[in-house]
């Protein structure tokens, strides 16, 4: 939780809203730690009790003279102004009359500057994140070529630069021809290496080059090269949500929309998304070179063309609370206000024009590295691994687009599918013989039913990975890897002519340190076990039940269970619970540790696994996720059973 958020909670709570368990939860925790919001409270109570002995005078309706002062200024360029949706004046009028109709313009032209509540398109009704979302996914499809030249501004690089100017350019052709250029233009105070870098894909083959990053002032330039290259590769990837943001506005529940306006010209969107979640939109600080630190919680501000959904602009805002204040100060950071923005990327030009073969070329070089795809021929894969795959002409409506196996004697088949950014892998093989499903998929995954039949098993999209499905069916075994939404993936999954089987035993069943791990339903978890398996009634947005281990020890049955987002992995990964008979916390297995109550219960908290532990009736309850903080792990905690 930052500065802003308690803010606005505490001044909820002050006018004596009912906040949710986990608000309350979680903004206790921040007043424990941060001085300046425990000042707030005290100035704001003070507020409140030196305004409540008197009436508060009356706060004239000044919309129309501020809209019309608004109306006849010079606009910045960029800025529709749009008529602000009027409030009942029963909720208004309390709230400013203390402060005056000063505040009320002020935030009145601050919500159209920023993109605020009251901003609205002509026809009264916001944009909403899954349209956005949904847009987004629809326009994949469909994008065959794209082109543009953005300019990239960097602050707080280092005390002797203070600001860098950049300019990329940004060239696709579909389904997988792309190249990335990053000018430097930035005048350095010393000898320094530029950061210019370059990454070209030309279907099979992959090429980037840039500065290495390194402390000295002149870095050695690298070079990678990747040939015989797995379509769509994640290993060799293409940056395409500089093109459109599919990866990083896929996820609706991590997506805010602020508000409508113009950009280059462009009817736009504005919407925010942590840092963690807008990587994608920053691949070149992966290519090479030296670039600033960001935190997990920055936040990202990121204009879209509302016809056609390309990212025109984004830009970092600095998150604010204790612990980006404690980041910044390992980095060597100076104080960054929140309200600037600390790195913005703003497209120059932006055109669907077809790029010229020419710009794909991938210079010659000598280091280079194999992905082992060899393409081939439909007709060919089965005398080259000793079976007809199962290949379907189309799939989830995307054309097949090329047939790869592996250049050594490994008996698998790889069909992409694809149109415009919209991908799917379909791998397969006869020859399974792992102990999970086949394909880059977890035991862990969520066990999915298929319609008309058939199950299959589920994993979202991580940074590493689409979202994925593998299929168990008789006599083979397949996976499919896509961009796609999960509701597509799934439908295409189901028309595949093979029926989904569940797990075999040989997956299921596995012994780790003398224990018996089985993955059963959750009703089979509930009876095999003498205590009551409870799920929490809160969880982060997208978040379910994924799978369900039951655990047989010594010291009795004890049950594992997994929450896993329906659609992207933003940073939180997965979330364990375990539970198992015990009547005191197991010894202290690290030096940082801290006691914690959790609800009724005392518990203790881990900082470097994320894990809290606690003991209630009886039963021992650990929980622990990599991207979850104390207070969003308590919030968790409290909503079990009778915590809640």
């Amino acid at each position: 939780m930052n500065h802003e958020q308690a803010e606005r909670l505490l001044s909820a709570r002050i006018d004596g809203e009912r906040l949710s368990s986990r608000q309350t939860v979680a903004l206790e925790h921040h007043l424990a730690s941060c001085a300046q919001c425990r000042a707030f409270e005290r100035g704001a109570y003070r507020l409140r009790e030196a305004a409540r002995f008197e009436v508060a005078p009356a706060v004239p309706d000044l919309v129309d003279e501020i809209m019309a002062t608004i109306g006849t200024a010079a606009k910045p360029a960029g800025l529709r102004v749009v008529r602000p949706t009027r409030l009942p004046p029963r909720r208004l009028l309390p709230r400013l009359a203390p402060i005056g109709a000063a505040l009320l313009v002020g935030v009145l032209i601050g919500s159209l500057i920023v993109g605020g509540p009251w901003h609205r398109p002509e026809n009264g009704s916001a944009l909403a994140a899954a349209e956005v979302a949904d847009g987004i996914s629809a326009a994949a499809a469909h994008l065959d070529a794209y082109q543009a030249t953005f300019r990239i501004v960097e602050a707080d690089l280092s005390p002797d630069v203070p600001e860098r100017d950049l300019t990329m350019r940004v060239w696709f052709h579909a389904p997988e021809r792309f190249r990335l250029d990053v000018v430097d233009h930035t005048e350095y105070p010393a000898p320094t290496t530029p950061t210019d870098l370059r990454l070209v894909v030309d279907g099979s083959r992959w090429y980037a080059s840039g500065p290495a990053a390194c402390p000295t002032a002149e870095c050695p330039q690298r070079e990678s090269v990747v040939r015989n290259r797995l379509p769509f590769s994640t290993d060799a990837p293409i940056p395409t949500d500089l093109v459109l943001p599919i990866s990083t506005l896929a996820d609706a529940d991590r997506l805010t929309v602020l508000g409508q306006g113009t950009v280059l010209g462009r009817p736009a969107v504005q919407v925010e998304v942590p840092f963690e979640r807008a990587r994608p939109l920053f691949p070149f600080v992966e290519i090479g070179g030296d670039w600033r630190p960001f935190f997990a919680n920055d936040r990202v501000r990121i204009w879209l063309d509302e016809r056609n959904w390309f990212p025109l602009k984004w830009a970092v805002y600095p998150a604010t609370g204790a612990e980006r204040d404690a980041w910044a100060l390992r980095f060597g950071l100076p104080d960054e206000p929140s309200l600037r923005p600390v790195f913005t990327v703003t497209a120059l030009d932006v055109s669907t024009r077809t790029p010229s073969p020419g710009v794909f070329r991938i210079p010659a070089s000598a280091m280079s590295r194999d992905q082992g795809a060899r393409s081939v021929g439909l007709s060919e894969v089965a005398r080259d691994v000793g079976f007809e795959p199962v290949a379907p002409r189309t799939v989830g409506g995307l054309d097949r687009y090329r047939v790869v196996v592996p250049t050594d004697d490994t008996a698998r088949s790889l069909i992409a599918y694809a149109d415009g950014l919209a991908f799917v892998n379909l791998g397969e093989t006869r020859t399974w013989a792992g102990t999970a499903p086949f394909g880059p998929i977890g035991v862990q995954a969520e066990e999915v039913p298929l319609a008309g039949g058939g199950i299959g098993y589920y994993e979202p999209s991580t940074d590493l990975h689409g979202r994925r499905l593998s299929i168990h069916a008789a006599g083979t075994d397949l996976y499919l890897e896509s961009n796609l939404p999960r509701p597509a993936l799934l439908a295409a999954a189901a028309a595949l002519p093979v029926r989904g089987l569940p797990m075999p035993d040989a997956w299921r069943v596995h012994e780790v340190a003398g224990a018996t791990i089985e993955r059963v339903s959750l009703e089979a978890a509930r009876s095999a076990v003498p205590f009551p398996v409870q799920l929490p009634r809160t969880l982060p947005a997208g978040f379910g039940l994924a799978s369900v281990e039951l655990v047989e020890a010594g010291y009795g049955n004890g049950v594992t269970l997994y929450f896993r987002d329906r659609d992207a992995d933003a940073g939180i990964g997965t979330i364990r619970m375990h539970l198992e008979p015990a009547q005191a916390l197991p010894p202290a297995t690290s030096a940082s540790q801290s006691a914690v109550d959790v609800g009724d219960a005392h518990g203790r908290y881990t900082p470097d696994r994320s894990e809290l532990e606690w003991i209630r009736s009886g039963v021992y309850h650990s929980l622990d996720a990599p991207g979850l903080d104390l207070s969003e792990l308590v919030s968790i905690a409290r909503s079990i059973g009778a915590g809640v």
